[in-house]
């Protein structure tokens, strides 16, 4: 294993660097002042989650049971490594460009892939930032911890994501190499990412709610009887349980022990993971690349049937964009991750009665002129954390010089990527429209001004995408991920956003101050408004890029 730390710092100066070249256009390191900026973008994130952990500490601090904040945050970070950590570690692992020069070397399969983890951490250090450290933080502050506490919550922040990773790494290395011999393998691997990723969910969901509905009586009994909650979270997620006993307040002796075993773990799942690679990597990695067909012969009048079909720009380039997607194994997984998620994470606590909350209702504010908008805001939230408008050019790569020899004006082609990327939007416009019927906020009214707003919403999310990538396109990506999740461009694709928001804000506030019964219609005609100027703005900068 002598080879890995060579191999981490390739792997690093490969990712990271680049990530600097492309937030500033140079190597300089100007380019980390554009750190502030992304920070403010999740501000809102980050002090939502402060909120949540300091009202859960002085919750549970009357029962002694505080130390479950720690858990918390523990629990979350692990499951987001695990949901997101399959979809780049198939990218990672088996779709990077690197691959053919690394092949070659006399390097084993375990210090390939281990390199290649560490390459992935960092990236999943930044992505748990805002859910676990105002966590730490939180109970840090707020508890009487000791001495130790500090240290311990840097190393098993650090550590933290590695065990999941390992589990992805590990369903990674049997998909790919079940896969290998099978017809449309391509197909069949992002069913089986996506399943995975389902199963994980479901089993942490349905472990964690098995109690079934828990009435605010219950709840108070269970505290009051002092039943020990990190004990219970223990039979589901044993890292978590392990690393809140580690950091919990008292005595710094306690801690020890369960940190002990804590990095135990993180290292046998390396080890798993090392043997795993030794055994399954070059399997599925002998036809990673390769593409099935359909082995059918095509005709003459067949051939010339499909080609001289007379189609218009906007429609060809649409259906390009969609096979171009669908192709490509990783980033489609990438792309069908957040509307499979989202809708995940919501059905499964409603369906497990989890959701309803006594003397909690919604419905009584049903007819408030604000819940629109709420909702509307809504989707445009839900549609920022979607990556396929922010990487629409940067995902031709190599082969942009196709777009630019094309007889279609650029201002076309963002069009269509405009398009397609609503394939996308438009399901999360589906998602709020069933979460405001169950929650009895599905007026009339309400369901048309979201139809009605809705569209102008999801085009405005779209180009908000568009503009930073037809400005700064990242097109020499080396493996399939950095052009949708490791890109930079999504990052500031949600400054774009924040920035809409505001504007849309202050405009609905104005509205509602000035001209209250035109407030609902009036800003309908404000959304299509921001989405056609913004639609120019972005289709000028293409045609005179």
């Amino acid at each position: 294993m002598r080879n890995v730390w060579p191999l981490v710092r390739v792997q690093l100066r490969q990712t990271w660097r680049g990530s600097l070249e492309r937030m500033t256009g140079t190597r300089s390191r100007l380019g980390l002042l554009l750190i502030p900026l992304l920070i403010l973008a999740f501000l809102p994130l980050i002090l939502l989650f402060v909120a949540m952990y300091v009202g859960l500490y002085w919750g549970l601090e009357p029962f002694g049971q505080a130390p479950f904040v720690l858990t918390v945050a523990l629990t979350a970070g692990q499951l987001l490594c695990l949901i997101f950590g399959v979809l780049y570690v198939i990218s990672v692992f088996y779709f990077s460009q690197d691959l053919r020069l690394l092949i070659p070397l006399p390097l084993r399969p375990g210090e390939i892939v281990l390199a290649k983890l560490v390459s992935i951490l960092l990236g999943e250090y930044l992505s748990m930032a805002p859910v676990v450290i105002p966590g730490l933080a939180v109970y840090g502050f707020l508890a009487d911890v000791g001495p130790l506490y500090i240290p311990f919550a840097v190393l098993i922040y650090l550590m933290l994501p590695v065990f999941p990773l390992v589990l992805s790494g590990l369903f990674s290395l049997l998909l790919m190499r079940i896969t290998a011999l099978r017809r449309n393998r391509d197909l069949f691997r992002v069913f089986g990412a996506l399943l995975g990723i389902v199963l994980a969910i479901a089993l942490q969901f349905a472990t964690r709610f098995q109690q079934g509905n828990l009435q605010a009586e219950d709840v108070q009994r269970f505290l009051e009887n002092q039943q020990p909650l990190i004990q219970g979270v223990s039979r589901w997620i044993v890292t978590s349980a392990w690393g809140t006993q580690a950091l919990q307040a008292g005595s710094p002796a306690l801690g020890i022990p369960y940190f002990l075993l804590f990095t135990g773990a993180v290292a046998a799942s390396l080890a798993l993971l090392v043997a795993g690679a030794e055994r399954f990597f070059f399997g599925g990695l002998l036809s990673g690349g390769e593409r099935a067909t359909s082995g059918r012969e095509i005709s003459r009048s067949e051939l010339a049937e499909r080609t001289g079909r007379v189609q218009s720009p906007l429609r060809a380039l649409f259906l390009r964009e969609v096979r171009l997607l669908n192709r490509n194994p990783s980033h489609l997984m990438t792309a069908i991750s957040t509307p499979v998620l989202i809708p995940l994470f919501i059905a499964i606590p409603m369906a497990t009665g989890n959701l309803v909350v006594e003397g909690f209702d919604l419905a009584r504010h049903a007819d408030s002129p604000w819940v629109p908008a709420v909702l509307l805001a809504a989707v445009f939230g839900m549609s920022s954390t979607s990556v396929i408008a922010s990487s629409a050019v940067s995902r031709e790569g190599r082969w942009f010089w196709i777009s630019q020899s094309l007889p279609v004006a650029p201002r076309v082609q963002i069009h269509a990527k405009l398009l397609h990327s609503l394939l996308f939007n438009l399901l999360n416009l589906l998602i709020v429209g069933a979460a405001a019927l169950w929650l009895g906020l599905g007026t009339p009214r309400n369901l048309a001004v979201l139809l009605a707003g809705g569209l102008p919403v999801c085009v405005l999310s779209g180009y908000s995408g568009l503009l930073i990538d037809v400005l700064k396109p990242h097109l020499t990506w080396t493996d399939p991920q950095q052009a949708m999740k490791g890109n930079i461009n999504s990052l500031l694709g949600m400054l774009i956003h924040l920035g809409v928001t505001a504007v849309t804000v202050g405009a609905a506030i104005v509205l509602y101050a000035a001209a209250r019964p035109f407030f609902l219609p009036g800003l309908v005609i404000v959304l299509a408004l921001e989405a056609w100027l913004l639609g120019q703005i972005v289709g000028a900068l293409a045609d005179a890029r």
